[in-house]
């Protein structure tokens, strides 16, 4: 409710923003325009996030092949502005592996941990995004690992609380929506890092859907 309270009028606020650039402003007008316009904007997306973690995570869920999905994603996912300079790894499950989930809500997820690895490292360091089935509990793991500095163990267990962030540009919702998601898909998100695995590993682990 509070948030759409503040959504409604902060639209308004926007299309002032928005239709004064059309006026002959001086250069320091101009620059002041232009930072509150992202600020604006910056509330918006904020916003629109709070209301995704706090409603209920519905799913268009259909049948989808995790192999091809991600073959589809790579190229734009290459494409971020977070990924430039690094390389992905991408390693494909040796067969099929086939889950019921929900694509879009699916490739979130995927960006939104590509994007955090991708800025966990310096360029030129690759990423490794590996497909791992385990026919024993009938789960396929998607774990997304880089190397860089581990994460502390006091901060660890904290990285997926929303309002949480080790970013001075976050808010800290990324990873609290991608558990929801997850979770809303039967499945678990785990992250480790540590010296001995040489950075951090992020493993999404789905149950595999069995077609009749």
């Amino acid at each position: 409710m509070i948030v759409h309270e503040v959504r409604n009028p902060l639209t308004t606020v926007l299309m002032g923003l928005h239709s004064f650039k059309s006026l002959d402003l001086s250069e320091r007008a101009r620059l002041r325009l232009d930072l509150a316009v992202e600020e604006a904007q910056r509330l918006q997306r904020l916003l629109n996030e709070i209301l995704q973690y706090t409603r209920c995570q519905k799913l268009q869920a259909t049948e989808l092949e995790i192999n091809a999905l991600i073959y589809e994603m790579l190229e734009s996912i290459q494409a971020m502005p977070a990924a430039q300079g690094r390389q992905i790894a991408f390693e494909a499950a040796s067969s099929s592996v086939k889950v019921l989930g929900d694509q879009d809500k699916l490739k979130q997820v995927f960006i939104n941990l590509i994007s955090n690895a991708c800025e966990a490292v310096s360029a030129g360091e690759i990423i490794t995004w590996k497909i791992d089935p385990c026919p024993h509990t009938r789960t396929v793991c998607i774990r997304i690992h880089n190397g860089g500095e581990p994460i502390p163990a006091d901060v660890l267990p904290r990285l997926t609380q929303p309002f949480f962030t080790t970013k001075s540009s976050g808010n800290g919702l990324g990873l609290a929506i991608v558990r929801r998601i997850v979770e809303a898909h039967q499945g678990e998100l785990e992250i480790i890092s540590s010296a001995a695995i040489g950075g951090t590993m992020v493993t999404v682990v789905l149950p595999v859907w069995m077609s009749e």
